[in-house]
């Protein structure tokens, strides 16, 4: 059966071959009526016709390629690993979904710490990918001045720690983790409650800075007695739980007055819960919890059922806005820039 090609369109459109190419492309600058741009789409679909991506490649001198890249860490991050994977799928979704739609393929690119030539050969010199997103992972500080001064199209998704990128030309996207507290804290607030503790791994500094900002808007005072924070566990969920079950015995026996806490993540609300109700405290009647995450995926269910009042990152819809900065970059030439999307406030029965 013969492929479909851009002449076949062009005749049934009445169009020349280079508008039909351009529409196709997505050519903003094209000036046609609506209704013609219109008219090569359903052609197009009609007719079955896909782009012969060699060619394209060619004539566009693009390889239709984005690197997600694969990195030893340049310094010890502190995550859950069952926490990271799981964000990072999503992500990856939200990512792979924005780029087929424009004709990219993702793909997985090793670019390790230890071998400061590996960008160079793989990126700079060989152009294996049009552009490269990092996920989570920042590279050395001798990678992101490489990338700048070479102006390669790269976006850094949920940098850790966010201010390494401060002052560099190069884009990235976060949740507003800090908002997200707020927004949470806010909530509890008007259920009456002015003493709410914070429990949290020390790393989830965005969050800390959230609770702390939401008590001098709510014009509440910050005793430092209710701020429990513990060294991140590296291996997985339930060690984040068992540290959020130690912290709320902690702060049961010392018999400071609270209501309802704010936990840096559900891993850790679910063991503050533990002990809630090893201590006889019914939730949310004596104590409102509500966690921060709701991610899908973990090593294993958190609770029998939906419980949880958490914050939820808008993960998918972050790797979709990393594939538009960087598209943006790659196909038009234009400046990195950093986008801060919001997150949201998912109640349930506790709290």
């Amino acid at each position: 059966m013969r492929r479909t090609t851009l002449k076949d369109i062009a005749l049934r459109t009445e169009l020349d071959v280079s508008t039909v190419s351009r529409v196709l492309n997505g050519d903003g600058a094209l000036r046609i009526s609506e209704r013609k741009r219109a008219q090569v789409l359903q052609v197009a679909e009609e007719l079955g016709y896909s782009p012969h991506l060699p060619a394209r490649s060619l004539r566009l001198q693009r390889s239709f390629n984005i690197g997600y890249v694969l990195s030893e860490l340049a310094s010890p991050l502190p995550i859950q690993g069952d926490l990271e994977f799981s964000v990072a799928r999503f992500r990856i979704y939200g990512l792979e979904e924005a780029l087929s739609g424009r004709g990219y393929l993702l793909s997985l690119l090793r670019l390790p710490a230890t071998d400061p030539f590996a960008l160079e050969e793989k990126v700079l010199r060989r152009r294996l990918v049009d552009g490269l997103i990092y996920g989570c992972y920042l590279p050395a500080v001798e990678t992101l001045q490489k990338l700048e001064r070479a102006g390669f199209p790269v976006v850094f998704l949920d940098p850790f720690p966010p201010s390494a990128l401060e002052g560099a030309r190069l884009s990235s996207v976060c949740s507003d983790r800090k908002a997200g507290v707020q927004s949470a804290m806010r909530y509890l607030w008007t259920r009456g409650h002015c003493r709410i503790a914070f429990i949290s791994s020390r790393t989830n500094v965005r969050r800390l800075a959230g609770y702390r900002s939401a008590l001098e808007e709510l014009g509440l005072p910050l005793d430092l007695r209710l701020v429990k924070l513990f060294d991140p566990p590296r291996e997985n969920s339930y060690m984040a739980r068992a540290a959020g079950y130690r912290r709320m015995q902690e702060l049961l026996q010392e018999g400071v007055a609270f209501t309802a806490v704010q936990a840096g993540s559900d891993a850790t609300a679910a063991g503050v819960l533990d002990a809630l109700q090893e201590a006889g405290c019914r939730v949310p009647e004596d104590v409102a919890v509500i966690g921060y995450d709701d991610v899908e995926g973990l090593d294993g269910a958190l609770f029998a059922e939906p419980f949880l009042s958490t914050v939820r990152d808008p993960n998918f819809e972050m790797g979709i806005k990393a594939a538009e900065l960087l598209l943006a970059q790659i196909e038009e030439g234009a400046q990195p820039e950093s986008a801060l999307l919001q997150p949201e406030l998912v109640l349930r029965a506790s709290a």
